[in-house]
C-alpha cells in the first residue's frame, strides 16, 4: 500500500495533479498569490462552455472524503469508498443516454469522469493541486490521492493533466477497491480557430462480497471478521475515450469608434465538428461459485458450475457537425441559433446464448480465449436537431430538439433477423435569471431557474440482450417516455441563504430490474414522481447552520421506491484567526426516512427491487474540524459518530452496511507557480 502511495507522490512531482469540486459561478478565480485562473466545463456535443471555479472554499472540505455524497444528500451506496452507488434522489440519477448507453457504467457514475466533468483552464502561471485523504485502521484504511497540473504554453494554448486514485480495503471483508481515473486535456482558443481535446481513462476494480447476512453482529470489535455472502468474486470496469472538438469562426473586424487602430474580431457564424471514441468493458469473475447465493430462475444458461468469467464490451464512435449563428454579433442578435447533424456507430459485444462447452478456455486472469463464445451487434445511428439559446447577460435560456432518423435495430437471435426500433427524440429547455432586490446599488439579489424535458428513448442494448454464467435475458422493449419540469427560486443573502424548488416527472414504459434482478418493462402504469427541495443557510456572528431538505412522492412505490424525506444539516462555528487562518468546527447529519431501498446484484452490477428489508431512519452524524490557511487546507473528522450510541442500522443498501465510526483526515495544497 505504501509503495503505491509513494509511486503516486512521485507522479505528482513529475506533473500530475488532483480532483477539484466546483460550483457554477464566475469563470475567474483570484488566487492567494494574486494570479487569476479561468476554468470551465464543456458540453460534449458542441463544446459550449459552462464557467466554474476551483474548490478552494473554507467550508465543507470534509465532504470530499465521501465521493458518493458530493453531488447528492442521499445515496444508495455499498459503503466503502469507490464502490457502486446511485442517488436516492430520483431526478439526480443518471438516465439512459440517447445514444451509446452502456448499462454497466451506471453503477460507477458517481466516480466516472465523463467529458462534462473535465476541467479546462487558462492560467498565467502553472497551477497544480495535491489532495490526499485517509481514514480507518492501518490494515483496513481508505486512501484517496488526487492531483492536477495545468500550464499555458501561450496565452491561448493550455494543457492539463489530472489523476484520481482510490485504494481502500474497507472495514468489512472482500469489499476493497482499486480505482484509477484521469485524463490529459488541452485547449487552443484563437480568434478564428479553436480546438479542445480530452484523452480520458476510467478504471474500476473492486471485490464483490455480496454484503453480509443480517443475522451477523456488525458491532463486533473487528468487523473485518464478519462473514460475507461471497468470498471469491470481483468486478472490473475499464473505459478509455478520446474526445476532440474543432471550431472555425466566420466574422468581421469591428473597429473601436474611439481608436481606429484598435479592432476586435466578431464571430458571426461558427462551424463545429466533434468526434468521440469510447471503448468500455465490464467483467465479473469468480474463482469458485458460492452455493446458494444465486437462486433459480437466474442460473440459465450455466456456462460453468465451477467458476464465472462474464465479459461484455461496448465501442462507441460519435460524430457531430454543427452550424451556429452566434448571439450578440449585432444588437438585434439577442439569441443564437444552431443546427446540427449526428452520425454514431454503436457496437456491442456479449457472450453467445449457446456456447460450445468444449471451447470454454479461460486463462489465469479469467479472460475467455475463444472468440467463438462472443456475438457482436453493430448499429449506425443518425440524428438531426436544432437549438435556440441565449447565454449572455443576467437572463439566459435555451431550447434544444433532437430526433433520430435512424436508430437502433432489434435483433432476434432465434430468427436471426433485425428490425428497426421506434425512433427516439428529445426536447429540452432551460431558463435562468437573476435580478437585484431594492435599489440599483443593492447587493441583495434573487434568482429563478427552471428546466424541462420531453423525450422518447430507445432502451439500452444490454437491457434487452445479455448472457452470462448466472443471468440471461432476451427482451424486446418499447421506447421509454419521460416528461418533466423543475423550477427553483432563491435569495442568496449573507445571513440567510434561502431557496425553494419543486419538480414533476412522468414515466411511461419504465424499465427497471425486478425482484429477481432481471430487466422488466412496466407498460401498464404512468409513474409520476413529485419532488420539492428547500435550502436554508443561516448565520449569525460565528454560528452557521446550513440545511437542505428533499421531499419525493412516487405514485408507484412497488416499482420505483424512494425515500419520502431526505435531509442534510450542518451546524458549525467558523472563525478567522491570525488574519489568515480560517477554522471551522461542527457536526453534520444525513438522514432519510425508511423505505425499501434497491438491493445490489454483484454479477450484473445493477440495483434491483426488493421488498424484504427497509433501510433508512438512521442519522449519519460526523464531527469535524476544517482549517484553511491561504493555499493549504486540512480536515480531521470522526465519521459515523451515531454508531457509538445507536442501534447498528447504518445501511443505505440491504446487506451492505456503511463503515462504523472511524477517524478520517485529509489535506489539499494549491500551487500557483
Amino acid at each position: 500500500m505504501k509503495t503505491k502511495i509513494y509511486t503516486w507522490l512521485l507522479c505528482w512531482v513529475l506533473g500530475l495533479s488532483i480532483p477539484m469540486y466546483a460550483q457554477n459561478a464566475t469563470s475567474t478565480k483570484k488566487t492567494a498569490s494574486g494570479q487569476s485562473i479561468k476554468a470551465w466545463h464543456v458540453n460534449e456535443d458542441f463544446s459550449s462552455e459552462t464557467p466554474t471555479i476551483p474548490d478552494t472554499l473554507s467550508v465543507g472540505f470534509q465532504t470530499t472524503s465521501t465521493p458518493a455524497y458530493i453531488n447528492t444528500i442521499a445515496s444508495e451506496w455499498l459503503g466503502n469508498m469507490g464502490l457502486p452507488s446511485q442517488s436516492a434522489i430520483f431526478h439526480q440519477r443518471h438516465s439512459t443516454d440517447m445514444a451509446g448507453d452502456f448499462l454497466f457504467r451506471h453503477a460507477y457514475y458517481d466516480h466516472y469522469i465523463s467529458t462534462d466533468r473535465v476541467y479546462f483552464f487558462n492560467t498565467k502561471r502553472p497551477y497544480s493541486n495535491l489532495s490526499y485523504a485517509t481514514g480507518g485502521l492501518t490494515d483496513h484504511a481508505e486512501d484517496h490521492l488526487t492531483g492536477r497540473f495545468s500550464i499555458n504554453a501561450t496565452p491561448d494554448l493550455n494543457f492539463g493533466l489530472f489523476a484520481d486514485y482510490v485504494y481502500s480495503w474497507g472495514t468489512y471483508d472482500r469489499q476493497s477497491t482499486d480505482n484509477l481515473n484521469g485524463y490529459l486535456n488541452g485547449s487552443y482558443k484563437g480568434e478564428k480557430y479553436a480546438i479542445s481535446f480530452i484523452a480520458g481513462l476510467n478504471n474500476f476494480r473492486n471485490y464483490e462480497n455480496g454484503g453480509i447476512d443480517y443475522n451477523q453482529d456488525i458491532t463486533v470489535s473487528d468487523p473485518y471478521n464478519v462473514p460475507t455472502r461471497l468470498s471469491s468474486a470481483w468486478s472490473i470496469y475499464r473505459s478509455f475515450y478520446f474526445w476532440v472538438n474543432q471550431q472555425y469562426n466566420i466574422g468581421y473586424q469591428k473597429v473601436d469608434p474611439d481608436d481606429s487602430e484598435i479592432s476586435e474580431f466578431v464571430p458571426v457564424m461558427t462551424i463545429g465538428y466533434t468526434a468521440k471514441f469510447e471503448k468500455s468493458t465490464k467483467k465479473y469473475l469468480e474463482k469458485y461459485i458460492t452455493p446458494g447465493f444465486y437462486e433459480q430462475p437466474n442460473q440459465f444458461p450455466n456456462y460453468s458450475n465451477v467458476m464465472s468469467a462474464d465479459s461484455v464490451g461496448n465501442y462507441f464512435f460519435k460524430n457531430v457537425v454543427s452550424f451556429t449563428l452566434n448571439e450578440g454579433f449585432q444588437k438585434w442578435a439577442i439569441f443564437g441559433l444552431r443546427a446540427f447533424a449526428e452520425i454514431d456507430m454503436d457496437k456491442n459485444r456479449l457472450l453467445k446464448a449457446d456456447p460450445d462447452p468444449i471451447s470454454l478456455n479461460i486463462d489465469s486472469v479469467g479472460n475467455l480465449k475463444a472468440d467463438s463464445l462472443y456475438r457482436h451487434n453493430t448499429d449506425v445511428l443518425v440524428a438531426v436537431g436544432g437549438e435556440l439559446f441565449k447565454r449572455k447577460g443576467n437572463t439566459t435560456y435555451g431550447v434544444k430538439g433532437k430526433v433520430f432518423l435512424l436508430g437502433r435495430t432489434d435483433y432476434n437471435p432465434i430468427e436471426d433477423k433485425k428490425t428497426q426500433k421506434e425512433l427516439a427524440y428529445e426536447i429540452t429547455g432551460d431558463f435562468n435569471s437573476s435580478w437585484r432586490i431594492g435599489s440599483k446599488d443593492s447587493t441583495l439579489r434573487m434568482y429563478l431557474n427552471a428546466n424541462g424535458h420531453i423525450k422518447s428513448t430507445q432502451p439500452s442494448y444490454f437491457s434487452e440482450h445479455y448472457y452470462s454464467n448466472h443471468f440471461a435475458w432476451e427482451n424486446s422493449f418499447k421506447n421509454t417516455f419521460s416528461a418533466g419540469a423543475y423550477g427553483s427560486i432563491g435569495i442568496p443573502y449573507k445571513y440567510c441563504d434561502f431557496s425553494i424548488g419543486a419538480g414533476w416527472q412522468g414515466l411511461k414504459n419504465y424499465i427497471y430490474f425486478n425482484h429477481e434482478a432481471l430487466p422488466t418493462q412496466d407498460t401498464q402504469h404512468f409513474i409520476q414522481v413529485i419532488s420539492a427541495d428547500v435550502k436554508l443557510n443561516l448565520s449569525a456572528w460565528l454560528l452557521h447552520w446550513d440545511n437542505q431538505v428533499s421531499y419525493q412522492l412516487s405514485t408507484n412505490k412497488d416499482i420505483l421506491p424512494l425515500p419520502t424525506l431526505s435531509l442534510y444539516s450542518n451546524f458549525y462555528l467558523k472563525a478567522l484567526l491570525f488574519k489568515h487562518l480560517t477554522v471551522q468546527v461542527g457536526v453534520d447529519c444525513r438522514y432519510n426516512t425508511a423505505y425499501y431501498a434497491n438491493a445490489y446484484m454483484p454479477a450484473t452490477g445493477q440495483f434491483y427491487l426488493q421488498d424484504k428489508v427497509k433501510v433508512g431512519n438512521y442519522p449519519l452524524l460526523n464531527v469535524y474540524l476544517n482549517m484553511h490557511l491561504k493555499q493549504f487546507r486540512f480536515f480531521v473528522m470522526f465519521y459515523n459518530l451515531s454508531s457509538a450510541f445507536m442501534s447498528p442500522s447504518y445501511y443505505t443498501v440491504p446487506y451492505y452496511p456503511l463503515n462504523p465510526g472511524i477517524f478520517k483526515c485529509g489535506l489539499s495544497w494549491n500551487f500557483y507557480d
